[in-house]
């Protein structure tokens, strides 16, 4: 499980420092690539084969969820760690989630993300009333069949 949030600063390669409990969890075959809301997904390798699982292309897939495949594996690279502990964020991933210079990790139970400052921060503005964000979410699981 990840969890927590860390403030962390890129290095002028791209490369970015993940917490060592992340890092804990993040064997090799763990995939970094592109997510809504403009965030980058960090999946472990057991993650990711669910997300393989639930995205592959057949003759009956529609065209937008094809395009959807296509950007998610065409944007996904493995990460590996250097000796610090270290992980290059390729630099087409960083610019689409406008990511310079400093980074919000984030544990997201299963997976963490990786967000540009003011992306998180518009993200804390959005749900800083905790409430009222457990009761919507509450409210639509209820609804649901």
């Amino acid at each position: 499980m990840f969890l927590g949030k860390h403030s962390r600063n890129l290095d002028p390669k791209g490369r970015l420092a993940l917490p060592v409990k992340f890092r804990e969890q993040l064997p090799s075959g763990s995939v970094v690539t592109i997510a809504p809301e403009n965030c980058l997904r960090v999946y472990p390798p057991d993650e990711w084969d669910r997300v393989t699982e639930q995205h592959r292309v057949s003759a009956a897939t529609m065209a937008t969820e094809r395009n959807l495949i296509r950007r998610l594996f065409a944007e996904a690279h493995e990460i590996e760690f250097d000796g610090q502990g270290r992980v290059l964020i390729p630099a087409t991933l960083r610019a689409g989630a406008g990511i310079e210079g400093a980074a919000i990790v984030v544990g997201v139970n299963n997976l963490v993300e990786i967000w540009s400052e003011a992306g998180w921060q518009a993200i804390e503005a959005d749900t800083s009333d905790y409430t009222s964000l457990a009761d919507e979410v509450a409210r639509k699981r209820n609804a649901s069949p």
